[in-house]
């Protein structure tokens, strides 16, 4: 990240203007409760101040990200950045990916922060700041990095940038997006949580991986399982601790059956990133996941149907910027 006098100037929007990327934003209207769409015109001066060569893109109706930040890489864009939080972020992934890879393997994916999890940007580091996250989207580094992709027994496909989940995560997501939101991300996921973990009622699964330890199977009566490629979901719970978003595989957490003040005290160990302290939890790296069975399944934070499932890595497809002070490498 830029520091000192860097820093004040972006934070004043007098840094130097990017004359040479072409920069596409896709912007939600309605990230952080509404309040991108109310600053509509303040993003778009910003935009315009920071680039030469800019565009803002705002979504209309959910899933219309996905065909923007199709037709933004089809048409040679350099940076698409999505303006929202992870939702708007999953969407504009699915856009740049393809079948099997990349629509265009020059497009370079970033992200302005202006939702509720903002869970991405944690790991990316940006600045909340606007001014100076696109100080970061034109000056920051750049990395490849790997992407998950989910496929449900119906035959349906979805690729993921963050984190995907099983079980209580799920319904977390839908208690979360239906709720009005005004009490910021962290409370809005923590009051979703003890509700959901109050509620749901833990399946026995099996869930059966491949990894760079080797393979391995369990059968679990499972509360919730984190797939992580990036390190943080539900507002800044610590899931892919000592992972990199460059290794080529998952960080995965399967959480068993407790009750709700087991999962009060374990509550701690999700923000410290050990959650494998916790009696019951089962801690892998793997490249392949298979869920055995009928959990709901939710990926970068929105519902997505329920499993079986399979979860794949793909090996550092996709050019990230972001303000890293340790850019992800290979481990």
């Amino acid at each position: 990240m830029p520091t000192g006098a860097s820093d004040n100037r972006a934070r004043e929007g007098h840094g130097a203007r990017n004359e040479g990327e072409h920069l596409v934003v896709i912007a939600n209207p309605n990230a952080g409760g509404g309040r991108a769409g109310a600053s509509r015109a303040r993003v778009e001066a910003a935009v315009s101040r920071a680039f030469a060569r800019a565009e803002v893109w705002w979504t209309e109706a959910p899933g219309h990200a996905v065909e923007l930040a199709q037709r933004a890489a089809e048409a040679g864009a350099d940076l698409v950045a999505a303006l929202g939080g992870d939702g708007t972020c999953n969407e504009v992934v699915n856009g740049l990916m393809g079948e099997g890879g990349p629509r265009s393997p020059k497009t370079i994916f970033t992200t302005l922060p202006f939702g509720t999890g903002g869970d991405l940007v944690r790991t990316l580091q940006m600045p909340r700041d606007l001014s100076e996250a696109l100080w970061v989207v034109s000056t920051g580094t750049t990395v490849h990095v790997d992407v998950g992709r989910v496929q449900l027994a119906s035959g349906a496909r979805r690729w993921f940038i963050n984190v995907a989940g099983a079980g209580a995560n799920a319904e977390v997501c839908v208690r979360v997006n239906r709720s009005s939101k005004r009490f910021g991300g962290e409370l809005t996921f923590l009051g979703a949580i003890l509700t959901t973990v109050r509620d749901f009622e833990p399946r026995r699964v099996g869930w059966r991986w491949e990894g760079p330890d080797g393979a391995g199977e369990v059968e679990l009566d499972t509360l919730a399982a984190f797939v992580a490629n990036a390190h943080y979901c539900g507002a800044g719970m610590y899931v892919g601790k000592g992972g990199s978003m460059a290794d080529g595989a998952f960080d995965v957490t399967l959480v068993p059956r407790m009750g709700l003040a087991g999962a009060v005290m374990a509550l701690p160990h999700t923000r410290t990133g050990d959650l494998d302290r916790v009696p019951g939890v089962v801690r892998f790296r793997a490249h392949r996941v298979e869920l055995l069975g009928a959990l709901p399944i939710e990926t970068d934070g929105e519902p997505r149907g329920d499993g079986p499932a399979t979860f794949t890595c793909l090996a550092r497809p996709l050019q990230v910027r972001g303000a890293w002070r340790r850019p992800p490498t290979p481990l």
